[in-house]
């Protein structure tokens, strides 16, 4: 067999294989059902830092305060912004957001640990609920993630969210999130405890109930992590309690990240902590992963191609005069 021969097939298994991941990933995720609650629902703590987010805060605000679940408060974290995010907060929340002021940053904390871990003693909720600042949820997003919980005993819920694109480059690049945690990610050892090691979570969108929270540490787990919600849910799980993804993008859009070099920057940042700041990993990653990751942009002229390419061989040696 030919060289190129061998090519084509290693090619098309490699497409093979990772259609049955997507697929194999999309049943173990699922989309979470939407959720009637009675008014005895267990009260949830909606939980929002921010610093200087004037420009995304009062949408964010209106889709919590929009949420059609039946219990819950909102609780947003001025971190020393020095925009009018604070003013916004008022005029949006009114009486139904509680604002409270972060205090300063000490050493040892990244900023959004810090601003989260703060957050959690001024929750009342049995369910506390972060959210990221730039973070829309649909009404219905509440319901359905505490109603994965309950159905699954989780201890922590994430969504996996859609990216709001407003830029070419985050047209075209963003997708790359979704498509590599469903392509290169077997979604089933995160939810199984036989890998108390292997987790994931999104941070637009974490929901934990207060057991599970305190349990683990919380934000002060790794305070210093540049990955929070990672840290979150691989501290959780190795807490004992059930991680579950579910996949949320119609439920949850966030603005990531614009240009391209935000977006590099963003990525690579995320990526290197994801793998315990281990240059030999980082390495890795880029060397073995990121050509899988870069497919989906000519997958379809590859597998057109890989496919004819075959079916050429096979049938020109097979129909050629003897």
């Amino acid at each position: 067999m030919s060289r190129e021969l061998i090519l084509d097939w290693a090619l098309l298994w490699l497409f093979l294989a990772q259609l049955a991941l997507i697929l194999w990933n999309q049943r173990t995720l699922g989309r979470p059902l939407a959720r009637i609650w009675d008014d005895d629902a267990p009260l949830v703590s909606l939980l929002v830092p921010a610093r200087n987010e004037e420009a995304t805060i009062g949408r964010c605000l209106r889709s919590l305060l929009a949420q059609d679940y039946p219990n819950f408060e909102v609780v947003v974290l001025d971190d020393g912004s020095t925009d009018a995010t604070a003013s916004i907060v008022r005029a949006t929340g009114g009486g139904r957001v509680r604002l409270i002021a972060g205090a300063s940053l000490p050493e040892g904390w990244t900023g959004k640990n810090w601003a989260c871990h703060q957050l959690s003693p001024a929750a009342l909720g049995d369910l506390l609920c972060f959210v990221d600042s730039d973070t829309t949820l649909a009404p219905g997003t509440l319901s359905a993630a505490a109603g994965v919980m309950e159905e699954e005993g989780a201890g922590l819920v994430s969504l996996l969210p859609r990216s709001s694109r407003g830029s070419v480059a985050g047209a075209v690049l963003l997708p790359m999130v979704p498509h590599a945690m469903f392509a290169l990610f077997p979604m089933a050892m995160v939810h199984s405890p036989a890998h108390p090691d292997v987790s994931v979570a999104f941070g637009p969108f974490l929901l934990l109930t207060r057991e599970a929270y305190e349990a683990s540490g919380g934000h002060a787990a790794r305070s210093d992590s540049i990955v929070d919600d990672v840290e979150m849910s691989r501290a959780v799980k190795a807490a004992g309690f059930p991680v579950r993804l579910a996949n949320g993008t119609d439920l949850v859009e966030t603005r990531w990240y614009t240009g391209v070099g935000d977006i590099w920057r963003g990525f690579s940042k995320n990526a290197y902590g994801g793998v315990n700041y281990s240059p030999w990993m980082a390495a890795a990653v880029v060397l073995m992963l990121m050509p899988i990751l870069l497919l989906p942009f000519f997958r379809v002229g590859l597998g057109l191609a890989v496919v004819f390419g075959i079916v050429h061989r096979h049938g020109g040696g097979c129909g050629s005069p003897g």
